[in-house]
């Protein structure tokens, strides 16, 4: 692991005062990165009384996994098959990628997450997809969906983090004499573009085994040149109470609501 992946998560600097709550936090943040299996510090007196140094004992762990799942439905049976590595190259960068497979359909994506890009501080998140589904004998109707998005994250102000993101996918639906009704009115391509943001308000003491705190997320999903008209909104809530020294509460609410700013369905 690169030396500037544990530094960027580091609450102080070298000369600034040194403070044992914010040094507790940089090593909450550290292994709130779940990359390593141990880490522990030490405080040590530095050329004179003024001075401290903080020895790192950081123990590497394997980052990556490989998944596969099997499962039987109303559908038929699907396989499922991912991987994912939270510490490519040793740069902290997370990719992940799954296929999904059915009797009719198949789903794929490929995700990155790449923190503090470029040392802008700034958070690069990137995404592929790919679905198809093919239903003609059975319902008379087959869909494709391909598509990609980028966005990124970062603190605005102290404990507000913004996150923006821009999500582009074309869609095609067809539809034989055996579809529905409703089914072939909605065949046809559709091309899709929106603009999303998220404010985040993390009031948590650790984002690492979180005790105490909140966090309040409002998301909203607007429509930019694109065949689909409705406006998202979203809020997350979500709190942690500890009740004895072992046992932490998590209580969240979700809510979401969906709005045609054409009026059609």
């Amino acid at each position: 692991t690169e030396e500037q992946v544990i530094r960027q998560v580091f609450v102080i600097d070298e000369g600034d005062a040194f403070n044992e709550l914010l040094q507790a936090q940089s090593l909450n943040n550290i292994r709130g990165k779940n990359i390593f299996k141990s880490v522990k510090s030490e405080i040590r007196m530095g050329s004179n009384e003024n001075l401290k140094i903080i020895d790192l004992t950081i123990e590497e762990k394997p980052t990556g996994e490989i998944s596969v799942g099997a499962g039987f439905g109303s559908d038929g049976g699907t396989l499922g098959f991912s991987v994912s590595e939270n510490n490519y190259l040793g740069k902290g960068i997370k990719l992940g990628s799954s296929l999904r497979l059915s009797k009719n359909a198949v789903k794929g994506n490929v995700n990155i997450y790449n923190p503090n890009f470029k040392y802008s501080d700034k958070d690069l998140v990137t995404a592929l997809f790919a679905t198809n589904e093919d239903k003609l004998a059975t319902s008379g109707y087959e869909t494709s969906k391909t598509g990609f998005s980028f966005g990124t994250s970062y603190e605005q102000y102290e404990d507000l983090y913004f996150q923006p993101s821009f999500s582009t996918s074309f869609e095609k639906l067809k539809a034989n004499s055996n579809a529905s009704a409703s089914i072939k009115k909605q065949a046809g391509n559709y091309y899709d573009n929106n603009l999303k943001y998220t404010l985040d308000y993390d009031k948590r003491d650790q984002r690492y085994k979180t005790k105490e705190g909140f966090r309040s997320k409002f998301s909203q999903s607007l429509p930019v040149i694109s065949d689909d008209t409705a406006i998202k909104n979203g809020y997350e809530l979500t709190k942690y109470k500890t009740l004895t020294p072992t046992v932490t509460t998590k209580t969240s609410f979700f809510g979401e609501a969906i709005n045609s700013i054409s009026g059609e369905d």
